[in-house]
């Protein structure tokens, strides 16, 4: 494997305007690979991830209250769609996804709709990072539209079991993954455009587990009380301030503060990010399953699409920081729905 650490090539530009778009990128002395390749195209086209628009979330408010000027996708199954579905919206599955916003007007803002909005923030990641700025995911999904379909987010009982206040260091800088890409011809901005497709025509569930999301009893399966770890899997807090990480006096073992492991990540704040190439992004391992979550799973969805994309096996924790902070009630609305196809 070969070894890549993507040094602070961007220190002067974040220095002076902290702003990256569309900059020129000053590199440093780096062994490249696809992912690096990846990297350096995307913290110089708008770093999304550590944006200010980072994550793209609208409300159910805001929805209703503007209908005609949205074009509304909902990505849940059909026969879900067919139960209930907000009027005017058009069922497309995520394997259409890309091509179906591709061929929008780019001006029309285009919103995500999934079951608990977990789903409809990884793909509206995935759809950011491709470069779509007029896409939004809905804040809570079908949940924040009716109570009617609010269930998931309201019953969800996450246990609290294994959980500790103890600080966990971030891993040493290591290698970026090593990835393919399926076309080897054109530019990066092509290769990371057949790429992202790929990435979406994977399934990411918002109310069970997948191959892209997690839940929290599927993490105590493979927990060891001997190790007092999870197997081969690292994982990101990934909050706006260190509240969402601790509970109480740091150290206390019998405080949920956090899994037991887990490893806080500044969100972005004022400008502030721990997932730079030129902050801490490489701290997080290559060769580990990662499993991220954040306050309420929108923001680890997003973060889980960039990490997949760099070639790490990603996984976002599902409802979010449910051990420590309830659902929001007032969140859900009784906005009228229609059903049928």
């Amino acid at each position: 494997m070969k070894s890549i650490i993507v040094k602070t090539y961007l220190i002067l530009l974040i220095l002076i305007s902290g702003c990256l778009k569309d900059s020129p990128v000053l590199q440093a002395n780096i062994e490249k690979n696809n992912s690096a390749d990846i990297l350096i195209y995307l913290e110089s086209h708008g770093d999304f991830i550590n944006s200010s628009e980072m994550p793209s979330l609208i409300t159910s408010d805001t929805v209703y209250n503007n209908l005609s000027d949205f074009i509304i996708v909902d990505i849940r199954q059909t026969s879900d769609f067919t139960a209930g579905h907000i009027q005017n919206a058009v069922n497309i599955l995520h394997t259409n996804l890309y091509d179906f916003v591709s061929s929008q007007v780019p001006t029309k803002t285009i919103v995500i709709v999934s079951t608990n909005g977990q789903a409809g923030s990884y793909y509206t990641g995935l759809l950011r990072l491709a470069g779509f700025t007029n896409v939004f995911a809905l804040k809570y999904g079908m949940a924040s539209w009716n109570i009617d379909f609010a269930n998931s987010w309201i019953l969800n009982d996450q246990p609290s079991t294994n959980f500790n206040n103890r600080i966990y260091n971030k891993s040493v800088i290591s290698s970026l993954p090593e990835i393919n890409f399926s076309n080897s011809e054109g530019n990066i901005k092509d290769k990371i455009k057949g790429r992202i497709k790929e990435l979406m025509s994977l399934l990411f569930t918002d109310i069970f587990s997948s191959n892209i999301s997690v839940t929290v009893n599927d993490l105590n399966t493979i927990y060891s009380s001997i190790n007092g770890d999870y197997l081969n899997t690292y994982i990101v807090c990934y909050g706006q301030n260190q509240g969402e990480y601790f509970l109480g006096q740091n150290g206390q073992l019998n405080n949920p503060g956090h899994l037991p492991t887990a490893v806080y990540y500044q969100a972005n704040n004022f400008g502030a990010s721990d997932l730079r190439s030129t902050t801490f992004l490489q701290t997080i391992p290559s060769n580990k399953e990662i499993v991220v979550y954040s306050k309420i799973a929108h923001s680890s969805a997003f973060i889980t699409a960039y990490l997949r994309l760099l070639g790490h096996n990603a996984k976002s924790l599902l409802f979010g920081m449910r051990w420590r902070f309830g659902f929001d009630i007032s969140e859900v609305k009784n906005y009228p729905y229609v059903t049928g196809s």
